[in-house]
């Protein structure tokens, strides 16, 4: 079952932190949704479970045009239901009405980026929204009937009271919460902060924050499922799900990427060119059975089921624990074995780069 990705280029500012293909726009520019329906028209027919409006900020877009999108989907390729429909959301011009109107349209699962509570955390990170505008976008996003909503934070950020923004979103009730380390892209505005001096926290103080959101979280009953998402029972993410389990998805939108196994290809990050039409395909990418066996190892110790190394020995035709002995030994205490599957140990979560590293 595949997912449909549509990345909407569009964001009236580009955030410090920010690699993603987008221009600086207010989203009105209706060659996009043109764009989108002829690449759809064009592409193989498939039978999709999820489709993610990803940015960029997609709630520039208005709701009719977001309806459209899903129109041209389910009229060229076949929905099947219940069809999770998630759409990003920036806090600010965010009301009732405008968000009722996104669930008319067909949006079930609305990810708002609040990123802090905090305004002078905002104002590092380059937001546009004030706590004020966050606190308002949930409430009306509740009134409007949404529930399903994702919280996104960002924990690494300096002089940081992270513990007070994660109390307050733990206060809110959502479905689900996604946090993210800051971290130092390249070609981003904070890079360059950075090397003209900026000092960000270190791996122990993102370390204590990320624990932190593990107990307090866990206590208020959500499950860690992957290592950046916790929620609600239930409210696992069925689209991102669908990239943790290397199921295939078609993506749609300048630089958005596409995958059927054992196959990858990106299409064209220049916005210009892909509004013009231009849909080939860049970093066409045919994994090698070493690469299909690196990225099954990192996708599967990033959720908490682990790896079911009974499908990977037949997939891959090896036996799981003599192939990997050394990194097995060097792992020890970061990875457990429950039953045939092999998992992360809290003490893992909080090294995951290294312990899958070194199954590398």
């Amino acid at each position: 079952m595949y997912g449909i990705y549509i990345h909407v280029p569009f964001c009236t500012t580009r955030c410090p932190y920010c690699h993603f293909v987008l221009i600086e726009s207010d989203g009105r520019d209706r060659r996009f949704d043109d764009a989108v329906v002829r690449h759809m028209q064009a592409s193989e027919k498939i039978a999709y479970a999820s489709v993610y409006f990803g940015g960029g900020t997609p709630s520039l877009l208005e709701p009719e045009r977001i309806a459209r999108l899903l129109a041209a989907a389910r009229g060229l390729f076949d929905a099947r239901d219940p069809l999770e429909v998630t759409l990003e959301a920036n806090p600010e011009a965010l009301d009732a009405d405008r968000l009722r109107a996104f669930r008319q349209a067909g949006v079930n699962r609305l990810s708002i980026g609040v990123q802090s509570l905090r305004d002078s955390e905002l104002k590092f990170l380059g937001r546009t929204h004030s706590a004020d505008d966050a606190r308002k976008a949930v409430r009306a996003a509740r009134e409007a009937g949404f529930v399903n909503i994702v919280v996104d934070a960002i924990f690494g950020v300096p002089n940081q009271e992270f513990g007070a923004t994660l109390g307050e979103i733990i206060e809110w009730n959502p479905e689900h919460v996604s946090l993210y380390g800051l971290t130092v892209e390249k070609g981003t505005e904070l890079e360059r902060s950075v090397k003209r001096g900026l000092a960000l926290p270190g791996d122990v103080e993102q370390k204590r924050d990320y624990e932190m959101a593990m107990d307090r979280l866990g206590a208020a009953g959500y499950r860690h499922y992957e290592l950046s998402n916790f929620a609600k029972p239930g409210f696992e993410a069925v689209h991102n799900s669908g990239y943790w389990d290397g199921r295939p998805y078609l993506g749609f939108g300048p630089g958005a990427h596409s995958f059927v196994p054992h196959r990858r290809w990106a299409n064209a990050a220049n916005v210009e060119k892909y509004l013009a039409g231009d849909r080939e395909p860049v970093m066409v990418e045919e994994l090698t059975r070493d690469q299909r066996m690196i990225e099954a190892v990192f996708l599967g110790l990033r959720r908490d089921v682990g790896i079911d190394v009974d499908a990977f020995e037949r997939e891959f035709k090896i036996i799981f624990r003599e192939h990997y002995a050394n990194a097995l030994g060097r792992a020890r205490d970061t990875v457990e074995w429950s039953g045939t599957r092999l998992k992360l140990t809290r003490r893992g979560r909080l090294l995951a780069d290294s312990v899958i590293g070194a199954f590398a």
